[in-house]
This record gives C-alpha cells, sequence and structure tokens, in this order.
C-alpha cells in the first residue's frame, strides 16, 4: 500500500516526531501517577483525550507511570507499531481499514462502543445553500478528513443517493482547517462529527442535512502493541490501565457539567455546545469487551472503502483485533 501523507513506507520515525513538534521526550505525565520499579506505559492521545478525565474521575493514582504523547494520528499509529508507545486510546476503528493492514505489530485489545446518533456524525450545507437533504450533493464542494469516520459517512451518502466520487467536488482538509474553509464559503457542505456538528450550526450558520442512523458509525478502540502485549509485566499494567479507563468513561457520562469544563478548558470551546451536544446525545458511551459484531462492522466499513476505490487489496479484520483482556472487562 503507497505511504500516506506525511508517513514514510518504512515506517515510523522518530525524527518524524520530533519534527512534528511533539516528540515523545516531551510526552505529559498523567497527574498523580505514582511509579512502581520504574514501570511506564506511553499512551498516545489528543489535546482534548480521555487523560484529562482520569483524574477527576478518580484513576490516577496508578502503581505505574503514564507518559501521554500528543501526535497526530498517523504518527500515533506508527509510533505503537514501531514499540516507541505501548498504546493508543485516540483512534476509531474506521481508519485502520486502510492504515491498519500495514502495520503488523498493532492490534485492538477494546472497544469503546458509541452508535452513530451518540457520535452526532452528519452532513451540514453552508448558509445559503438552498440544498436540503443530500440529494443535493451533487457537482458540490464536500469537505471532509480523509481515511476517517467522515470519509466512511461521505461514502455511504454517496452510495445511498446513486452517486460516484466523481459527481462531487471532494475537499480532502486537516481537521483543524475543515472549520475555516466552510466558513469562508469555499465548502458548500461539510461532513461533521461530535462537536464540530453543533459548531457547523451555530457558530457557522450551516444547516444540518443529513445525520448518521444506526448502531455503527465507527467505534473507538484501544490499539496497544504486539510486544507490550507480550510482556507479562506490561501486559498486567495495560489490564488496569483498561479497567481505570473503562471507569473514567463511566464517570464522563454521568458528570455532564464537569466533562464540559474540562473539554471547554481544553479546546477553548464554549461548554455550552458541549452540553447541548451531551443533551442531543441519547445512548452512552462504553469501554466493553470485543466482540463479533465489532469485527463484522470493521470488516464493512473496509468492504465500502473498496467498492469506491479508496483501498486496494484485500482485508481482514479479524487480523488487528486481540481479544485477551475480554476476561477482565467483562
Amino acid at each position: 500500500m503507497p505511504a500516506q501523507p506525511g508517513v514514510s513506507e518504512s515506517g515510523f520515525s522518530r525524527r518524524a516526531i520530533l519534527g512534528a513538534g511533539v516528540g515523545l521526550a516531551g510526552a505529559i505525565a498523567l497527574p498523580g501517577c505514582a511509579t512502581a520499579k520504574g514501570r511506564t506505559l506511553g499512551i498516545s492521545t489528543t489535546k482534548e483525550g480521555y487523560q484529562n478525565f482520569f483524574k477527576p474521575a478518580g484513576q490516577a493514582d496508578t502503581p505505574y507511570a503514564v507518559n501521554y504523547a500528543i501526535l497526530p494520528f498517523d504518527l500515533s499509529l506508527q509510533a505503537i507499531s514501531s514499540g516507541e508507545l505501548d498504546a493508543g486510546s485516540n483512534f476509531t476503528d474506521i481508519p485502520l481499514t486502510i492504515w491498519g493492514g500495514s502495520l503488523k505489530d498493532n492490534r485492538i485489545v477494546a472497544l469503546i462502543r458509541s452508535d452513530a446518533q451518540a457520535r452526532l456524525l452528519g452532513l451540514v450545507a453552508r448558509k445559503g445553500l438552498g440544498a436540503r437533504s443530500a440529494a443535493g450533493l451533487k457537482g458540490k464542494r464536500v469537505g471532509y478528513l480523509r481515511s476517517s469516520n467522515y470519509h466512511y459517512y461521505l461514502l455511504q451518502l454517496l452510495e445511498q443517493q446513486g452517486l460516484t466520487w466523481d459527481d462531487i467536488v471532494p475537499v480532502s482538509l486537516a481537521r483543524d482547517t475543515l472549520p475555516a474553509a466552510f466558513a469562508s464559503g469555499q465548502l458548500d457542505f461539510w461532513v461533521t462529527q461530535g462537536i464540530e456538528t453543533i459548531l457547523a450550526q451555530r457558530h457557522y450558520g450551516g444547516r444540518l442535512v443529513a445525520q448518521a442512523e444506526g448502531d455503527y458509525a465507527g467505534n473507538g478502540v484501544v490499539i496497544a502493541n504486539r510486544a507490550s502485549l507480550d510482556d507479562a509485566d506490561k501486559a498486567r499494567d495495560l489490564g488496569d490501565y483498561l479497567l481505570r479507563f473503562r471507569a473514567t468513561i463511566d464517570w464522563m457520562e454521568n458528570h455532564n457539567e464537569q466533562w464540559a469544563q474540562i473539554l471547554a478548558k481544553a479546546t477553548g470551546i464554549d461548554q455550552s455546545y458541549y452540553l447541548e451536544w451531551r443533551r442531543l446525545k441519547k445512548n452512552p458511551t462504553r469501554l466493553v469487551p470485543i466482540d463479533d459484531k465489532a469485527i463484522a462492522d470493521q470488516q464493512g466499513a473496509a468492504d465500502l472503502f473498496r467498492r469506491f476505490g479508496v483501498a486496494k487489496g484485500g482485508f481482514d479484520a479479524g487480523a488487528l483485533w486481540d481479544r485477551r483482556f475480554n476476561g477482565l472487562l467483562a
């Protein structure tokens, strides 16, 4: 498979991470962690990631240090594959249908399940555009995040409308540049998710014309390095981390005000938008054991990408999943 932008075919490069200004040497230590016998877990995350909630959830006092590295998706995946990091919590399973097959040393070890409605995955039309549904996509400029849940949903919409990729003007942009492009009128539609769906309407004057439905629009996943999993001490600590992670997610689902305040501080987005997202979200997010449905859902996403020619060759979803923590999480 050809290398994706920012990732060399030879794999992870420490120089690449340092060049991004987010070197592992500058990883963020989880507040309140106590180190036992020098044990450390390296975990990839994002600025607004789950690491912000371990302390308020009472889960930060671990018997090992947890060092978080805030990395872009591609570098994060490569860092775990190379063993520079042990695991990552900033992934969904859909991008791995394109990236994961080339990274033989990564395994999905836990499932963060949330349905399409909870994700607020949607299609927003710009202010002044007359479109009222996804039927208006033809010939229009559509902003999306490549190889992601956004990309997957856009392909779903096109297939539902009997359209091809050539029927639209796809505009692939980084997640942090999509809002500006939408606000400036460079996009007719913006494929959004989560807080972006709220922002696109309330802040940028867009209109939500379609929203993903059903019980799958990508699931969050925890990915771990295979060598770390096969190391008895690392595996024990990863198991403990997963239990704390599950308790943290449960805390987040039951503390709306605190959840919104923490995210507002991390992102600079008004907490009222986060509270609106929480009001719209009807089904809880849960960290659960891996099941057959999760693997089948990911395989279905992979098949959609291949029908549209986004990815080439076969993809075996089952090869990426490792159920060794299922008993613990059950």
